[in-house]
């Protein structure tokens, strides 16, 4: 419905679209979500398992209200504006459209100051610089400034007599322009890779800003509220109500119940009945204000009279209008089957059922930290105010929103939560602060700090007036969805965590949650207190890069590939994994320790158990959190573009890449035991692989190529044009031909490292988390192995620590000549099944399928950072751009897609052929390393079993005794 009023106008004629099969009317200037709302359409989507979904958070974060736009996927109806004859679906498209224009470069704009968010701590601080004389730009995602609090009517309609909230919005925003500050509306910031570094997408185009000093002030979202139900449509936020209510003027339904903690609830109630809506009730959590909390409404009064008049106005008509206010009530669960029908509570009195056709859920925020954390800004762990008893992270700062981070301002309810008239106080100190720091004159302002200290008294006491009980993650139904975008529910989780996931990185890899669209934002905090995880930033998942989804398409830049990743020789450990645990009595003696908890550490478990062997897998952090599920889940068996020719014989990998060729057939069909035996298809593929020719010179190199993997039994030969076309029609035209490889193919890695765990511990192997290995020395025949929670003794030792076995090995002296390198992955979002092979490129870095999902990955040897203090590895703005237009020359469909995430892990480095068996002058200690880690895992175990067992020795090719 279309709310009333008697100053408030449309300003335009309706406009029509179509929506699935349905003729919708909308008002220009209005969103998609506002115009379907306005026809009380509530689902607008089917996920992948076939539930509807709608309007959740109604401000772009949770990527629930998702629909095609003119064959364009995985547009936001909240945020894109109606358009007359527009076609709006809510399936995927077989066929995407292009999202943005390839760009030829990408520019680069230098300025003063960057402010990111247009809300009231933005463009507050945006002013005090410009003020100040700086050249200030300022970003923000919306098409209209004043964020969620001073969000301006929406251009649908005109209004005559608006009241003080819209007009101290809009004389923000004018004072702003007057100071000739730029704002870019519509601008996405998908990442920070340094303080003057900050990638962005502004009018489809991307621009990396540069600035002497970077303001972060991207506001916050509404926590989730994980009860049954709230994933039906027509359940949403109670900020996403009030932007349709209050900015687009429309209601999904005529009768609306509200439900949570806080003021913004009163709010909202009372502007949907000002538009004609009936409120059935507004449901608070905190128990009814009485005299126990006098000293707190003295100080509202005190600080705010204004605010704590409105309060009591909201209370006042509310009452007026016949409306029950429930004081501490607690939502049991959101009614329905394919819509929202009614919300089940819990009262003082005894339980109600409160029918609606909408339900608006509200308990408190949590600020929207993730381009502060991707920049390395220290964060701390928040369990005050409004939303934070789930816990929260906030960025830590000084008074003025400087951060640890030089050059980083954090302020607003996106570094901690404060509202509207803390961000306005702390954004004016920040700007003030920043002109400081850039050199120019600026007077100390004693109003804005005396406006500050007012503003934190009144949030402090209303605070404990509204005081919501605490969070119990234990009384979270299993039936109940917690990871909205992958469809994950507290159950998965909890089994999940029965074995033995100890971390939301554990679980995340595990059950997929936190993996989707929203990056975590909607399910991290409630993972984080299911697993119970220490109150600290650790306990959450790391900051990916893009930090929101791009298009594809914008990043795609063509960028020389004449590079070599960097070797990092002696890599440290890093510093983010799962906290350290003693060691159990059961694990301080064994047959034989593995350290190292990867795919070819488990497997090696796994032979040896089978054996009857005692054996115990030890890992610093959790088995498998690192490159075993950091990769891409290729299987390889051809030799890659760097293992052949002119360049592998100058570096000495061509031999043992060559040597390497048998095992790759032998270890695909050891991963197919190991689905067979768990039970499942560890989603493996084998379709084959393509290795394209681009030019004649790629082609005749692979011939020479293929000639070699035939001679070692590998099959593989050269297709033509005409038949690469017919095998593989989502490729561009440009290729003259392609070496077929039928046995390549692909597994997924978070399901296969997971059975060979199941598999290993079914044997019989145990397998210890957070321990760390400090010391390795003789104890008779075997060894007495130190770890952070005890000692270990073992009658012999296997390092499989990836490209951290060198250290490890060089605590018993012995030298293995192990490295590492960054290496990067690229997601995109699902699209209909087109990509059945494995795709590489002979004179390009490329490594290219679709997951069983429907996600497109990418990879192909394109470098991350590497810092080594903390040992952790990041994003490289230039290696997501570059891989990006390598993928998309390829295959066209890349362009219609969006990029979900980008992440980094530590590769190991050797010479290409996997350094194996017992070491000499150390009898019982054994080496486990190879390349292709992921694909050669099983057979490298199975011959490490081989040889810990003496029963056949491991080839000279292969054995560490080839170093000497």
């Amino acid at each position: 419905m279309r709310l009333t009023s008697p100053t408030i106008t449309p300003s335009a004629t309706p406009i029509r679209f179509r929506f699935d099969d349905r003729e919708v009317e909308a008002l220009p200037g209005e969103t998609i979500a506002a115009a379907l709302s306005a026809a009380e359409i509530l689902a607008f989507r089917h996920t992948a398992s076939g539930v509807p979904r709608g309007l959740w958070c109604g401000m772009g974060a949770c990527w629930d209200c998702i629909v095609t736009v003119d064959g364009k996927a995985g547009q936001r109806a909240c945020l894109v504006k109606a358009k007359a004859g527009m076609r709006v679906e809510g399936a995927l498209p077989t066929a995407p459209a292009p999202l943005a224009e390839a760009p030829a470069e990408i520019a680069e704009h230098a300025c003063d100051v960057l402010v990111v968010g247009a809300g009231p701590a933005g463009i507050s601080a945006a002013i005090a610089a410009a003020h100040a004389g700086a050249d200030v730009v300022v970003l923000d995602e919306r098409a209209e400034a004043g964020g969620q609090y001073l969000k301006p009517l929406a251009p649908s309609h005109a209004n005559a007599s608006p009241d003080a909230q819209f007009r101290k919005g809009a004389a923000l925003v004018e004072e702003a322009r007057a100071a000739g500050i730029v704002i870019h509306h519509g601008a996405t910031v998908w990442g920070g890779f340094a303080a003057d570094e900050i990638a962005a997408l502004v009018d489809g185009a991307a621009v990396t800003f540069r600035p002497k000093r970077l303001v972060l002030a991207p506001g916050a979202h509404e926590r989730p509220v994980p009860v049954p139900g709230w994933t039906l449509p027509g359940v949403m936020t109670t900020g996403a109500l009030q932007t349709l209510a209050r900015a687009q003027r429309v209601s999904p339904a005529e009768r609306v119940v509200i439900a949570g903690s806080g003021p913004l609830n009163l709010q909202l109630a009372c502007e949907l009945l000002a538009g004609g809506v009936q409120v059935a009730a507004v449901v608070e959590a905190a128990p009814k204000p009485g005299l126990g909390v006098w000293r707190e409404m003295l100080t509202l009064a005190r600080t705010a009279p204004d605010l704590a008049w409105d309060g009591l106005r909201y209370l006042a008509t509310l009452k007026r209008a016949g409306v029950p206010v429930l004081w501490g009530a607690t939502i049991l669960g959101c009614e329905g089957s394919d819509r929202f029908t009614a919300l089940h509570v819990a009262t003082p009195d005894g339980e109600r059922r409160i029918e609606a056709g909408v339900s608006a859920l509200n308990m408190g925020f949590q600020p929207e930290t993730g381009l502060a954390r991707a920049l390395g800004c220290a964060q701390r762990f928040s369990t005050e105010g409004p939303g934070a008893e789930i816990g929260r992270l906030e960025t830590v700062t000084d008074e003025v929103g400087r951060s640890s981070i030089p050059g980083v301002f954090a302020i607003g309810d996106g570094a901690a939560i404060g509202g509207s008239r803390v961000a306005l106080a702390r954004g004016r100190l920040a700007g003030l602060a920043v002109a400081r720091e850039l050199g120019l004159s600026v007077a100390e302002d004693a109003a804005a700090r005396r406006d500050l200290d007012q503003a934190l008294a009144f949030q402090c006491a209303l605070w404990r007036v509204f005081a919501a009980p605490a969070f119990d993650a234990t009384a979270i139904a299993d039936a109940t969805v917690v990871c909205r975008c992958e469809e994950v529910t507290a159950g998965a989780l909890r089994a999940a965590m029965g074995s033995d996931a100890r971390t939301l990185a554990a679980l995340k890899k595990q059950t997929r949650a936190g993996m989707g669209r929203c990056q975590g934002r909607m399910c991290g905090a409630t993972m984080a207190r299911l697993v119970g995880g220490n109150a600290e930033e650790a306990a959450f998942a790391a900051p990916r890069a893009p930090v929101r989804p791009i298009p594809a398409a914008a990043l795609m830049r063509e960028l020389p590939e004449g590079f070599d990743a960097p070797v990092i020789h002696d890599p440290v450990p890093t510093f983010w994994r799962s906290p350290a645990m003693p060691l159990a009595a059961e694990n301080r003696a064994c047959d034989v320790l593995v350290i190292g908890g990867g795919v070819l550490g488990l497997s090696t478990a796994l032979y040896l158990a089978r054996e009857g062997l005692d054996v115990l897998v030890a890992d610093r952090s959790e088995p498998g959190l690192a490159a075993s599920t950091a990769n891409a889940g290729s299987l390889h068996v051809q030799l890659l573009s760097y293992d052949f020719g002119d360049k592998a014989e100058a570096l000495g990998t061509a031999g043992p890449a060559a040597a390497t060729l048998p095992l790759g057939p032998r270890s695909i069909e050891l991963w197919k035991e190991i689905a067979r035996d768990a039970g499942e298809s560890c989603g493996i593929r084998t379709e084959g692989g393509l290795m394209l020719a681009e030019t004649e010179a790629e082609l005749a190199w692979l011939h020479g190529k293929t000639a070699v993997e035939r001679g070692a039994g590998v099959e593989n030969h050269v297709v033509g044009a005409n038949e690469l076309r017919d095998i593989a029609p989502y490729l561009t035209p440009r290729f003259l031909g392609a070496a077929f490889c039928p046995q390549e193919g692909q597994i997924d890695p978070l399901r296969g490292t997971a059975a060979l765990l199941a598999l290993a511990k079914r044997a019989g192997a145990r397998v210890a988390g957070g321990v760390e290995v400090t010391g390795i020395a003789r104890d008779g025949a075997g060894f007495k192995v130190a770890t952070e929670g005890g000692t270990i003794r073992a009658g012999r030792v296997v390092v499989a620590a990836g490209p951290w076995s060198g250290r490890i090995a060089a605590l018993a002296g012995v030298t293995l000549p192990v490295g590492g390198l960054v290496q990067q992955v690229i997601a995109t979002e699902a699209t209909a099944p087109i990509i059945p092979h494995l795709v590489a490129h002979a004179g390009r870095h490329l490594s290219f399928k679709q997951g069983p999902l429907g996600h497109l990955l990418i990879g192909g040897g394109w470098p991350g950072a590497y810092d080594a203090a903390t040992g952790a590895t990041r994003n490289r703005r230039e290696s997501i751009e570059g891989n990006l237009w390598v993928a998309g020359h390829v295959v066209p469909a890349v362009a219609g897609l969006s990029v979900l995430r980008a992440w980094t892990g530590m590769n190991v480095h050797i010479d290409r052929a996997p350094i194996l068996g017992e070491a000499p002058g150390c009898p019982g200690f054994f080496a486990a390393v190879t390349s292709s880690g992921y694909t050669l895992g099983p057979v490298a175990g199975r011959m490490t079993a081989d040889a810990v067992l003496g029963r056949e020795p491991v080839a000279p090719a292969f054995s560490i005794a080839r170093f000497g």
